[in-house]
């Protein structure tokens, strides 16, 4: 053997930037099989020619090939089947780029939506001393920013709203993704009955949305652009009811009229934490002066 023309299996791991181990491992996959063998000693020598094989393997790992794969791509040692390999995987690679980035810009909103309940909640405890003390209202009126809401609206049987649905949150979520919208805002339930219904065990007219950038899908409508009393419900849904009765109260004694149906806006929901005490919901009932 001309020791010139091969190198050992520590020369080749330091050249191609690959490990021992990993070596080791090609060999015995017969991917790259040493072409120097010595069994008194049972030291490993490569050619030149394999360990270019190998810094080509590297790169295709990089990639993200498999290693059945790369069998395929080092047999075939062709260019045009080389080509193909490698625009067949970028467009493997774009696609998971597609999908990370949809998961980030979901988890970022949802992110937003808890930071958002956690500056409620830490306001609740100064805030609720001050509307016992008479020096500030629960209950605003402002202008309902407009946003698209994906939508699904149908006739629930003996509805009570203290029992969330969870079947209707999960689906709500699962046609959006399906349908390749994105998510940027809270599930919003809007109640098109007579006021408290809801509360009654009856037949209920409910649409169940979700906040989308989106606004070019037949399901997709406009919600807010109108003016509404609103406040934030703190802690178990169950007695959401209490809350509810106090706008309307609030309505009627500030010569307001309910103009539209009943919303509610999940910021932290049930399905989001199980404490119930860190729950917050946002009632918006539209009125008019």
């Amino acid at each position: 053997m001309d020791r010139n023309h091969y190198y050992s299996i520590g020369e080749v791991a330091a050249t191609c930037n690959t490990s021992i181990k990993t070596l080791r491992y090609y060999d015995e996959i017969k991917l790259v099989v040493p072409e120097v063998r010595k069994e008194d000693s049972k030291y490993r020598y490569y050619s030149k020619d394999q360990m270019v094989t190998i810094s080509i393997i590297r790169k295709l790992r990089m990639l993200g090939f498999s290693i059945k794969e790369i069998k395929e791509i080092v047999s075939a040692n062709q260019v045009r089947n080389l080509e193909q390999k490698i625009e067949d995987k970028l467009v493997c690679i774009k696609k998971e780029i597609e999908t990370l980035n949809q998961k980030y810009f979901e988890g970022e909103q949802f992110l937003q939506r808890l930071k958002e309940g956690a500056q409620i909640l830490h306001l609740y405890d100064d805030d609720l001393k001050k509307i016992q003390a008479g020096e500030m209202d629960a209950i605003t009126v402002k202008e309902v920013p407009e946003v698209n809401l994906y939508h699904s609206r149908r006739i629930m049987q003996s509805y009570h709203n203290d029992e969330v649905s969870l079947e209707r949150w999960v689906e709500i979520n699962d046609e959006v993704s399906r349908h390749g919208l994105k998510v940027c805002g809270p599930i919003t339930v809007t109640y098109y009955t007579d006021l408290l219904d809801q509360f009654l065990s009856k037949d209920c007219d409910i649409e169940f949305g979700i906040q989308v950038e989106e606004s070019d899908s037949k399901h997709v409508r406009k919600f807010g652009g109108f003016l509404a009393a609103t406040a934030f419900h703190v802690g178990p849904y169950s007695d959401v009811i209490r809350t509810h009765i106090k706008i309307i109260q609030w309505i009627n004694q500030n010569h307001y009229k309910v103009a539209g149906p009943v919303s509610e806006e999940f910021i932290i929901s049930p399905v989001d934490l199980r404490n119930e005490n860190e729950h917050v919901t946002k009632i918006i009932i539209p009125v008019t002066k």
